[in-house]
């Protein structure tokens, strides 16, 4: 095992990080338009990507729901309501754990029926795990 030096600060103070070191955190950002599911973050090889952050922003007349998934087809596993021509964020206190590694996180509307000229944004803040 390797020992690892504590960070302290210029007066002594011990430095923790909430979530993860620089290199370790991901952004992803995908626009939807249809009722497809589309990829907003690819997967990698044996790195789960934990989501600590989202924000949706719908830039049509029509309100709708966008489900946000960990795994292509999988569950959804947060959901976020929109208004139109509104934006949503949520931030998690606890990280959403990805159930498995390497799968891509995806965003869906959640709606039925004709969604011409919806058009939601989602971008996303994930860390890294192994």
């Amino acid at each position: 095992t390797e020992r690892v030096e504590a960070m302290f600060d210029h007066v002594g103070r011990q430095i923790t990080v909430p979530y993860q070191v620089r290199d370790l955190i991901a952004t992803a950002s995908a626009t939807t338009a249809t009722l497809a599911e589309v990829t907003l973050l690819a997967g990698t090889a044996s790195e789960f990507h934990d989501l600590i952050e989202v924000t949706c922003a719908n830039a049509s007349g029509a309100a709708v729901t966008i489900d946000i998934r960990d795994t292509t087809a999988g569950t959804a596993v947060k959901r976020i309501q929109l208004a139109a021509n509104a934006t949503e964020g949520r931030d998690f206190q606890v990280p959403v754990p990805q159930g498995v590694a390497a799968d891509a996180w995806t965003i869906q509307n959640a709606g039925s029926g004709d969604t011409s000229g919806t058009a939601v944004t989602c971008t996303a803040l994930f860390i890294k795990n192994v």
